[in-house]
This record gives structure tokens, sequence and C-alpha cells, in this order.
């Protein structure tokens, strides 16, 4: 059997170069305020290429009390909200000489809080949190100093946060409704406890009001628990004066609306019209579906170029970035017949 081939160390570029071992550590470190002249320089990174040394990260985050690596918390990266995020997130951290290592938290608290405490015995350098379901890692991250970016949500006030003007895009969604000629608009949403959720709702009430319409909460459909399109179609469609237009929280729900509706009879946009929000698979629908577009890249990189200026900068002010969403009309919306 073979032995393997030991692999050399920083010992042996010293050696092979003629300086001491903490020259080597200052030329491959690139230590500021320390003179090493050209022709030293050379003669270690000729022995480093001759070794073909690789120099061990471990020691080398603790000689910088730093690993250039930060963690995303996802909520599911199988979820097509999140790539985009996660893609961006990755980008800006390449471009500035970090790894990024993903963890998917399927929005379970104590999950949460098992992953903090293996990024904080990684020592990683700082997190961005895509939701964050348990404030506990919060409190940990301002105990431990850890930085901690939050992407939409919660909105806290101790950390930097980016996310999307909810708000704008949902009065957009509900105002392009109206403009077509739609009075009877319906919502269906999730739980309100989260600020995403209520954004939306205020946005779809103040298109309503602007608009000269009063608020029907016969038309706001909200689940607490699963999400189930079908008894929402129902009920709307019992009522007197059943919608003509249904706006809900995601793109995935209203194609579930869509699949519900085609199956019964109805033609969209023709008999009803839909929109979504998010722009995650709504190009791929028939009719393609209008819907809000989120800009999902573009956060991820924002949160991530503020992460690490925060890592050079740790006491600059906290920020809280609002990213503009974009309505985008296809084939699922229609004048009101």
């Amino acid at each position: 059997m073979t032995k393997k081939k030991k692999a050399p160390t920083s010992w042996d570029v010293a050696r092979l170069a003629g300086v001491s071992r903490s020259t080597v550590s200052f030329v491959l470190n690139n230590t500021p305020g320390i003179k090493i002249s050209e022709e030293t320089r050379k003669r270690v990174l000729e022995a480093v290429k001759a070794l073909d040394y690789k120099p061990n990260a471990i020691a080398r985050s603790l000689a910088k009390q730093k690993t250039e690596a930060i963690a995303f918390f996802v909520l599911d990266i199988a979820n097509p909200v999140f790539p985009n995020m996660a893609r961006g997130i990755e980008d800006v951290a390449r471009q500035n000489g970090y790894i990024l290592l993903l963890c998917n938290t399927d929005g379970k608290s104590l999950r949460e809080l098992r992953y903090m405490n293996i990024m904080l015995e990684r020592r990683v350098d700082g997190i961005i949190a895509g939701a964050l379901s348990n404030e506990e890692v919060s409190k940990i991250a301002q105990k431990k100093n850890m930085p901690l970016v939050i992407l939409e949500h919660p909105r806290l006030q101790e950390h930097d946060v980016v996310y999307a003007d909810n708000v704008k895009g949902s009065y957009e969604a509900v105002m392009h409704l109206i403009e077509l000629g739609h009075n009877r608009i319906a919502h269906i949403t999730i739980n309100p406890e989260s600020i995403i959720v209520q954004e939306r709702i205020e946005g779809y009430k103040k298109a309503l009001e602007d608009a000269g319409i009063p608020f029907d909460a016969d038309l706001l459909k909200i689940f607490y628990g699963k999400v189930d399109e079908e008894s929402a179609i129902n009920e709307l469609f019992s009522l007197p004066d059943p919608p003509t237009a249904i706006f809900t929280f995601s793109d995935f729900m209203a194609i579930q609306v869509m699949k519900i509706l085609i199956r019964r009879g109805y033609r969209i946009p023709d008999d009803i019209s839909v929109v979504g929000f998010d722009d995650t698979l709504a190009n791929l629908t028939i009719p393609a579906l209008t819907t809000v577009s989120q800009p999902f890249y573009e956060m991820g990189a924002k949160a991530a170029e503020i992460l690490i200026e925060r890592l050079k900068n740790p006491n600059m002010p906290i920020q809280h970035v609002k990213l503009p969403t974009k309505l985008v009309i296809r084939e699922s919306t229609a004048k009101r017949k």
C-alpha cells in the first residue's frame, strides 16, 4: 500500500525560500503595515508554487480573526422565491472574497437556533436570514456581536433589513384591475401576523379606497393555517355578487386558483381576471399570469452588500432598505365584461 504523501507546510515554504515562517505568513496574507521586499516576496511565491503549497484555511482564519464565510438562513431553497435571492447574495459574496453557506430552516424556530449555534462555532463572519421565525436568533446575534441582515421580515430595529415595497406592489396590482373596470375584487391571503401579509392587505384596501370602492370583508379570504384555495373559491362564488377578479398573496396561490377556475369551466381572463405576486412561475402558466415582480436577486445582492459593509464598519447606522416592485401585465387579466 502506497504511503500517503505528507502535504507541505509553511515551514517547508520558509526553508525553501530561505525566510522565516512569519515572513511566509506576511506574504500570503498581504499583511498591512509589513514591508516585504519584492525579491523576498518573489522567493516565497516561487517556493509556494514549487511545493504546491495550500494554506490551511482554519489556521488562516484564526490568524486573521475571520473565516471569509457568510451564512444564508433560508426557509426552503426549493421554494422558487429563494434561488434568485441566494444567487444575488453569492455573487456579491464571491466578488468580495467570501464563500456562502446555505442553511434550510423550513421556518422552524428550533432549527434556526441550531444553525445559529453551528455558525457561531464555525465562526462565520456574518449571517443573512431570508425571513426570521425565531427572534431569539436576533438576541443571540446581538449578544455575540454577529452581524445579521434580515430579508423581508421581521423588521427589527436592531438589525439591517432589506425588503420589497409590498404596499405599492399590491396597490398597483389592484389598481390595474380597477382600471380594467373591475369593482368586485377578491383577495386570498395567509396569516396576517406577518408584516408582508399586512402590507399587501394595506395596498389592496388603499387601491379600493382611492377608487371609491367600498371594502367588502366577504371578498377578503384569510387562511390562518393551511391555505385551501378550493374552499375560498366556493365561498367567493356563493356570494350574491361574486368577484370578477381575484388577487392572491403569491403566484403559487394564483396558479392554484386558476386551475380550480378552469376545471369549473371559467375562462381566464374572459370570465374572471387573476393576479399573483412574486413573478416566479408566472410566465409558465396558460394563460401567462399577470403578477407583481419582486426584485429577489437585487434584494439578496443588497443584503450581502450591507453585510460586507458592516463587517468593515461595525458602527455604521442601521439600514432598512425598501426596494421597488414592478407590475408585469400578461394574459390573465382583461376588461370586465
